[in-house]
């Protein structure tokens, strides 16, 4: 079977519940496409993402984090690091650092998303807007983190 055959089958096995054999083919698909295609090519670069998104369904962040890094480090080399896919990847990692309470590095990364967007999009972009919002949110979590770590309410 091909790359891109694999990488069909881990999408029906993905939409049909099989979460974990969606994960074999897909990691089969990347390791294809490393092989034939090499890091730095935009099938290879979905096949990281793709592994991402079936990890994250499974709750298992840290593996999915693993392959948004991936992810992220791909667009730059391809795309640069002010590109919108590149404050996409940036997104998609601070929501998951949000998943496991990591807010100082979801602001981090989405100040990045929306600088990206502001300079791409302009201020007034829906995404951009968005953008600000998680923003906003995850300075809130972040704030809201320390002051229970100062007040010895909770353990990180």
């Amino acid at each position: 079977m091909t790359a891109r055959a694999y990488s069909l089958l881990a999408i029906v096995l993905y939409h049909t519940g099989h979460f974990n054999q969606a994960i074999i083919y897909q990691q089969k698909t990347l390791n294809i496409n490393e092989r034939e295609l090499g890091l730095d090519h935009p099938d290879t670069v979905k096949s990281y993402g793709d592994l991402a998104v079936f990890y994250y369904r499974l709750q298992q962040t840290e593996l999915a984090l693993k392959y948004l890094q991936e992810t992220l480090k791909c667009n730059q080399r391809l795309l640069g690091a002010d590109h919108i896919q590149t404050a996409t990847s940036y997104h998609a990692i601070a929501i998951a650092l949000s998943l496991i309470e990591a807010y100082s590095l979801s602001v981090q990364h989405e100040q990045t998303t929306l600088q990206i967007l502001q300079a791409k999009l302009g201020a007034e972009d829906l995404r951009t807007q968005d953008a600000a919002a998680w923003l906003e949110y995850f300075v809130s979590k972040a704030v809201e983190q320390q002051e229970a770590v100062r007040n010895g309410t909770t353990v990180i």
